[in-house]
């Protein structure tokens, strides 16, 4: 090992960075395979994010982003509570949005 690293320490480095990656996607692909499946149609709750709801409904996030009038850039870290305040808007108005964009989205689908 030592010759190997004394010899090529630059392909010992891109292997050993190649590793962390495949092994970071990995586990990755292994939380998704596990969780998802459970929290399909999940009820819409405050602590979500609207992209965890598009995830949840497999619904396009961009229409739901649309349809709460949010600006995109902030569409991934503030959560629906969040959302709702900014917008003096009850929590159960902004879920009652969601659920129809949705139902619609799934109606074209099928």
């Amino acid at each position: 090992m030592k010759k190997l690293w004394s010899d090529h320490k630059l392909l010992v480095l891109g292997f050993l960075a190649a590793l962390i990656l495949t092994s970071m996607l990995f586990v990755r692909f292994i939380a998704d395979v596990v969780y998802w499946p459970q929290h399909q149609d999940q009820t819409i709750s405050g602590w979500m994010t609207v992209g965890y709801v598009a995830h949840s409904y497999d619904v396009d996030k961009d229409k739901l982003v649309e349809a709460l009038g949010i600006e995109t850039n902030l569409r991934r870290h503030l959560t629906l509570t969040a959302i709702a305040d900014s917008q003096d808007r009850p929590l159960p108005e902004l879920r009652n949005a969601l659920l129809k964009v949705i139902i619609d989205q799934r109606a074209a689908r099928d």
